[in-house]
């Protein structure tokens, strides 16, 4: 995938990102998600990014044509909040969260075979346009939205108030999966936490993540080869 990032100043934070996280020893961590950048490709002033191709998104997970099972859904969802708090705990807050932004190897598809998948496809995290990197020990971040902008933000971004650089990319993420029961309500009950309106309530993307994988770890496998409920489809 060979994908422009950056022309003049425009697009640089996103590349410095990148680089950041992207090459080199730190994305070779099992919990760093973010799509590898392979080289950059300089025209002029225009900076390309070469990476890997990953085909699939997790926006798709459920969609009509795909049958993941709630085992194959949550096992991405899980991912998706490993991918977060490595980012969160280097100072770098996404912003644009949605489940589009999520790319994974393949669809398991275990409501097909009806049997519990021997291995589990990669979630990738991309997209880091509106990305920002903080100051360690940053508590707090301007009332500036990224834009143009037109996803779902967190209630804090809309109070007019400074606001925890981090907890709105938990609320982002989980929104996307809003039409999306798992029909387990340990499960239901991490989803809904992460949806809580006061972010001092909500729990951290590591947070999350741990209370996930505690509730996935307490079940047999097989007791998440269920089909999930969906209210609406992509």
């Amino acid at each position: 995938m060979v994908r422009m990032v950056a022309i003049g100043d425009e697009g640089k934070t996103h590349m410095d990102i990148l680089r950041s996280i992207a090459q080199g020893v730190i994305s070779l961590r099992t919990d760093n998600h973010s799509v590898p950048l392979w080289q950059e490709v300089h025209l002029e002033d225009i900076v390309f990014a070469v990476s890997p191709f990953v085909g699939a998104t997790v926006a798709h997970s459920y969609a009509l044509h795909v049958k993941n099972s709630v085992g194959d859904i949550v096992d991405m969802i899980l991912q998706c909040l490993e991918a977060l708090a490595f980012i969160h705990s280097i100072g770098i807050a996404h912003r644009d969260t949605d489940k589009s932004n999520f790319l994974v190897q393949w669809h398991p598809e275990s409501l097909a075979t009806m049997r519990v998948p021997l291995s589990r496809p990669r979630v990738y995290l991309n997209d880091f346009e509106h990305a920002f990197k903080h100051s360690p020990g940053t508590t707090s971040t301007s009332v500036t939205i990224p834009g143009p902008y037109l996803r779902p933000i967190a209630p804090e971004m809309r109070s007019g108030e400074p606001y925890e650089p981090f907890k709105p990319d938990v609320w982002q993420l989980v929104n996307g999966f809003s039409d999306f029961q798992s029909t387990i309500p340990a499960i239901e009950d991490v989803l809904e936490a992460m949806t809580e309106p006061e972010a001092s309530k909500r729990p951290s993307a590591a947070e999350a993540r741990d209370q996930l994988a505690k509730v996935i770890n307490s079940m047999l496998p097989e007791t998440l080869l269920i089909a999930p409920i969906v209210t609406t489809f992509d």
